[in-house]
């Protein structure tokens, strides 16, 4: 046998077969890594509608008769003619300042705050933490910021006449019973195009809605209001009091949706309105550690 050329035929196959081992190792590899692309692009894919499908929705903060909002800050308003306090009082009860309060409000320094007119208290953060531990906090949910939510709260209140004929004319919105006094809200993020008497109508809101292809809410027969036009509100935020103006049948909130003065019906922006007992689902409330 010729050695030499045994061992070079060796060699060879040996290399053969290291090329060929090499070989199917690569294609394993490129097969694990073509396997792994593909469950990292299905994982991305899936997380990015996930959040795509999550993009509009948005924790909504209710106001209500303890803590309410305005131009961004937590307070309450008041008539300052229809309480015992004095001024002063109301400034060092919430933690403000004359200052802070005259800034707030739109009224300049040589102005006076009237006793009369509604006027917006801001809390310092100690006050509101006290409320939340006697579990006065607003009731929290998640909504869908191309959708409206209800004016009112579910509690007390009851839909009583809806948008259609009524007495030979059209009724142009959905009517809420509710006790005088109950806490109106912005039905979605907007900017108040008019606050004031309007003859049938009583004292009323009117809301530009541009993010909801440019419709408009109204809330009209209020009691009290609290925003002026131009100012901005977000949804669930406090608007005005309920109450029995202009011409009605009893106390309640008069609700309207319009695009471009073309009256629409209010229930197709509104999620279904739930009794008293199913309200309380799926709710929370603001709370706070002690």
């Amino acid at each position: 046998m010729n050695f030499r050329k045994f061992t070079a035929d060796l060699k060879s196959k040996t290399r053969f077969l290291r090329e060929f081992l090499a070989a199917q190792k690569g294609k394993n590899q490129m097969k694990r890594k073509t396997i792994l692309s593909l469950v990292g692009a299905s994982a991305l894919i899936f997380l990015s509608w996930k959040s795509f499908a999550n993009t509009y929705l948005e924790e909504v903060k209710v106001d209500n008769q303890f803590i309410q909002t305005y131009q961004s800050r937590e307070g309450i308003w008041i008539v300052p003619g229809k309480v015992k306090e004095s001024l002063e009082d109301l400034y060092h009860k919430f933690g403000t300042s004359e200052r802070e309060v005259r800034l707030l409000n739109g009224i300049h320094d040589s102005g006076k705050i009237q006793n009369s007119e509604p006027v917006f208290f801001p809390y310092n953060a100690n006050y509101t933490r006290n409320l939340l531990l006697e579990d006065k906090g607003r009731e929290i949910f998640t909504s869908d910021a191309r959708e409206l939510i209800w004016p009112l709260s579910f509690k007390y209140s009851r839909v009583t006449s809806r948008l259609g004929r009524r007495w030979n004319a059209l009724h142009a919105g959905v009517d809420i019973a509710c006790p005088n006094g109950s806490v109106v809200i912005a039905a979605a993020d907007g900017v108040v195009t008019d606050s004031k008497r309007d003859g049938g109508y009583g004292l009323r809101v009117v809301l530009s809605h541009p993010q909801i292809n440019g419709i408009q809410t109204l809330y009209a027969h209020n009691s009290l209001l609290f925003v002026k036009q131009g100012d901005k509100v977000k949804k669930g935020q406090v608007l005005a009091l309920s109450g029995n103006t202009g011409h009605t049948t009893g106390p309640h909130v008069h609700f309207e949706v319009r695009y471009q003065n073309v009256v629409l019906n209010p229930e197709h922006y509104l999620p279904p309105f739930l009794a008293d007992k199913e309200s309380q689902v799926a709710i929370a409330k603001e709370t706070i550690q002690q």
